[in-house]
């Protein structure tokens, strides 16, 4: 069994990993490339406002759920740490706001009332996000026949759903309906090249309350998560960029960051892929699977995050997909029409008393806000500005008073994840869901090198809290072991 284990990467599943090797008596050593933890699980604290930049809804938050289990086992969620579930979310289509319930029986009239013409087609997309409601979705393989014949009991729905759609995308199920109208909505709930499995996975468990939104948000996990890694007397390096993983005769025997090497018996490159392969293997070594999938698999596309801080409430929908027909400019010559706005004043500790943070989320090139922000770095702050300003003003248009009422701005673009989390492309949660990437069982090692497992976003497609915190257990019972 290894006795000192290295971890790159302090998100979720870094931070997981160390939780459950240091629980099994083995000692482990964080190396972070930002300053705080979290990953892509972050937020941002400004003047009393806090900005989510992570969470929409975490599957598994309700209270017996084996990912509820997993997220108590590193406090990830607290015993009282409460869950916000909307009851609702919107999107405007054609002009036209339509909220759309995330309750069962109001869902299901609200689709019916929709498009009456498929009234066959909604009954059996309804029954089918039922049956998901009522699963329970594994966190593992089973490790016994005891626990085998559980799962096949416990899982059956999930097992019968994902046999059945895993391979179908959004857009192949979707030419069942007759309704244009219905075909748009269901592309605003899960985009059209996503996996069909997707988008029952999410309403399934939205709907019977299990995939809420934690009271504290992102940085009440990443925190709780980084006190329970300390105490239980595990290390972390911040702001410690990890230049290469030492490797001798087939082996990992350390890393080096900051020119200094750092010995250990196994690494845990709980980190960006792409420079896991390429920077700290230094391309020696190949994963014919990511490899493949790093150059041909659709990845989550760059965005930009413009966040404020308002000195009252307006009383607004959870979450809200805006069309912007007249074109929002996110970058010289880089347009999108339409976006996201997301309140927080569910969460009182999101602001001070009486006001409110709201943030809008949209798409932008990761090159020109990389470029800008390494060559003139008061331009690319001016540059941030003005975007703020331009959706100040699409906001106020919709709603009447939000600029006035802005106290606090910040803008997160793409170039801030990179600095956060070193995103390959800027892909904030790595391989989009399509069918064919879900297909694929990703390996943890690497060929040719012994002691290494890869963890996080980057092995499992669609990314994910639940995933992420997975994924880091199972890299560190790997080495636990000893199947390395």
């Amino acid at each position: 069994m290894a006795k000192k284990v290295i971890i790159i990467g302090a998100g979720l599943a870094g931070l997981s990993a160390g939780i459950h090797l240091q629980n099994n008596g083995i000692e482990s050593e964080i190396f972070e490339i930002s300053g705080q933890v979290g990953g892509m699980c972050i937020a941002w604290e400004r003047q009393g406002y806090r900005f989510d930049g992570c969470i929409h809804w975490m599957v598994g938050t309700k209270k017996g759920d084996n990912f509820y289990n997993l997220y108590r086992e590193v406090d990830a969620l607290a015993e009282d740490t409460e869950i916000y579930n909307s009851d609702s979310i919107t999107a405007e289509i054609d002009g036209v706001l339509y909220e759309i319930p995330l309750r069962f029986e109001q869902f299901k009239a609200f689709l019916l009332q929709l498009a009456p013409q498929d009234e066959k087609s909604i009954e059996q997309f309804c029954t089918e996000v039922a049956v998901f409601a009522n699963s329970s979705m594994p966190t593992g393989a089973p490790a016994n026949p005891a626990e085998f014949f559980s799962f096949l009991k416990n899982n059956s729905g999930f097992m019968s759903l994902a046999g059945k759609y895993m391979n179908t995308s959004v857009q192949e199920y979707t030419e069942r309906f007759e309704s244009p109208l219905l075909k748009k909505l269901v592309f605003h709930l899960m985009p059209p090249e996503f996996s069909y499995f997707g988008l029952i996975m999410m309403l399934g468990t939205r709907m019977s309350g299990n995939a809420g939104y934690p009271m504290g948000g992102a940085l009440g996990v990443a925190n709780r998560m980084k006190a329970k890694y300390i105490s239980l007397g595990g290390k972390l390096n911040m702001s410690t960029r990890v230049e290469r993983i030492v490797v001798e005769n087939g082996r990992v025997t350390g890393i080096v960051a900051k020119g200094k090497t750092y010995h250990c018996d196994a690494v845990v490159a709980a980190c960006d892929a792409y420079d896991t392969l390429n920077n700290m293997l230094e391309g020696k070594f190949r994963h014919k699977q990511l490899d493949e999938m790093l150059k041909t698999s659709p990845l989550f596309d760059p965005l930009v995050l413009i966040s404020f801080g308002l000195n009252k409430r307006f009383n607004l929908p959870y979450a809200t997909d805006y069309e912007c027909p007249e074109g929002l400019e996110t970058a010289p010559g880089f347009t999108v029409n339409g976006y996201n706005l997301r309140t927080f004043e569910f969460d009182l500790s999101a602001a001070p008393e009486g006001c409110s943070s709201i943030m809008v989320m949209t798409g932008a090139p990761l090159e020109y806000w990389e470029s800008l922000r390494k060559t003139d770095i008061e331009k690319y702050r001016a540059e941030k500005a003005a975007l703020a300003q331009r959706v100040a003003e699409l906001l106020d248009k919709r709603i009447p008073g939000i600029r006035e009422s802005i106290v606090v701005t910040d803008v997160a673009t793409p170039a801030t994840y990179m600095r956060y989390a070193n995103l390959y492309k800027g892909s904030w949660e790595g391989f989009v869901p399509i069918p064919k990437a879900l297909r694929t069982n990703i390996k943890t090692s690497v060929e040719g090198v012994k002691g290494l497992v890869l963890a996080g976003q980057w092995v499992n497609a669609g990314g994910g809290l639940c995933t992420a915190v997975q994924s880091g257990k199972s890299a560190a019972l790997k080495i636990v072991k000893n199947k390395l």
